[in-house]
């Protein structure tokens, strides 16, 4: 695969977790506070899923312009699955079984 296909595909992955993450935080605060309150936790929250998935998918010893800028790895992919996993445990699965 050329670099800028692992990039583009690094960039799809982040980018929808931390989507996907807005989405469940913003669904589960706006019943509880003000929506303008509901979508900063939302925000905040997504900001530190995209650098926390971004951070998984650094080389170990990246230095700028030697190698490749990411590496996907299988390990990579399935923990941001299981990040994803437990959101949608604690903000969607479990509060709607409480009702």
């Amino acid at each position: 695969m050329e670099p800028q296909y692992d990039k583009i595909i690094v960039l799809l992955i982040v980018v929808t977790a931390a989507f996907l993450t807005w989405k469940m935080v913003k669904d589960f605060y706006i019943t509880k506070l003000h929506k303008v309150f509901a979508h900063l936790i939302a925000v905040i929250t997504s900001s530190f899923m995209l650098l926390s998935s971004m951070f998984l998918f650094l080389p170990k010893n990246y230095q700028r312009g030697v190698g490749p800028e990411v590496e996907i790895t299988f390990t990579s992919i399935i923990t941001v699955i299981v990040m994803l996993g437990v959101l949608y445990l604690f903000f969607k699965y479990v509060p709607s079984n409480k009702k």
